[in-house]
């Protein structure tokens, strides 16, 4: 399934991926995703749930999380990634993050991320 530049397909043993569908530049930051801020009641009750490994840590409130209300939640990990995650704060409509190219992303190439937490899986290259 196309979504702009970016095609969601089978990512062999990993699942869904997210890929490059498009060239993308070395820095360019795009296609920012909406975030829904959980609360310290939330978290363990999404941790007992199969959404338990597609939220994120909060960017500022320890035991807090965040749900990306988009593709960003299917990308998978890697060492290294080929994203940086870039969270902003905006008064208005909380928190948005936008995804950046760490290096040059060839159409096919796919999008990852560093989960920067212990994984409850091998990582797969």
């Amino acid at each position: 399934m196309r979504i702009g530049r970016l095609e969601i397909r089978p990512a062999g043993r990993k699942g869904l991926g997210v890929f490059a569908a498009e060239p993308i530049a070395a820095g360019e930051t795009f296609d920012p995703q909406p975030v829904f801020e959980l609360d310290l009641g939330d978290v363990p009750r999404i941790e007992a749930t199969r959404f338990r490994h597609h939220y994120f840590a909060h960017p500022e409130l320890d035991g807090h999380g965040v749900v990306v209300l988009g593709w960003l939640t299917l990308v998978n990990h890697g060492v290294p990634p080929t994203l940086e995650l870039d969270w902003r704060h905006d008064a208005a409509i909380g928190w948005v993050v936008l995804p950046r190219a760490r290096h040059d992303l060839a159409p096919g190439t796919e999008l990852t991320i560093d989960y920067n937490c212990p994984l409850w899986f091998e990582p797969v290259a």
